[in-house]
C-alpha cells in the first residue's frame, strides 16, 4: 500500500459549526493486476466516415431532430442519441440509419445511407486533424 497523500480542509456551515474533512489519497499497488493490462490492450481506431451527428426531420411534430455519436459497437454498427436521451438511432456497418424495432419510425432518415444524408447537408462531420 502506497499513500500519495493527505489533504486537510474545513467547511463552515450557517449555524458556524466547524466540520473537519480529511483524506487520503491510497493506491494498493498489485503487479499481477497491471500484467494483463499491459499485454491485453489494442489500440482501436475510429471508423472513418462516421459523422458527429445526423439531422433528421420528425414529420408528426414537424420538427428537426439531431442525434449525436453515442457508441460505436464492435461489429460496426454506431449508436446515435438525441442529448435527452429519449430517441437513439443504429447505422449499420454499411451506413444504412435502420429503422427502430420498437416504435413506429418517424423519422425521415430511416432507410438512408451516410453517404444520402451527407449529400443533403444532414450530416455534421468531425474535423479530423493531420
Amino acid at each position: 500500500m502506497f499513500v500519495f497523500g493527505s489533504a486537510q480542509a474545513s467547511v463552515q456551515t450557517g449555524k458556524s459549526i466547524m466540520v473537519k474533512i480529511k483524506t487520503s489519497f491510497l493506491c494498493f499497488l498489485a503487479l499481477p493486476q497491471l500484467v494483463p493490462l499491459a499485454t491485453g490492450a489494442v489500440a482501436q481506431t475510429v471508423p472513418p466516415n462516421l459523422p458527429a451527428a445526423v439531422i433528421c426531420y420528425a414529420q408528426a411534430d414537424e420538427s428537426w431532430r439531431v442525434g449525436f455519436l453515442f457508441r460505436v459497437n464492435k461489429n460496426g454498427d454506431a449508436v446515435l442519441m438525441t442529448p435527452d436521451g429519449r430517441l437513439s438511432a443504429t447505422v449499420n456497418a454499411k451506413g444504412v440509419v435502420q429503422a427502430p424495432t420498437n416504435r413506429p419510425a418517424g423519422l425521415d432518415c430511416y432507410g438512408k445511407t451516410l453517404d444520402q444524408l451527407r449529400s443533403d447537408g444532414r450530416i455534421m462531420d468531425f474535423q479530423r486533424t493531420k
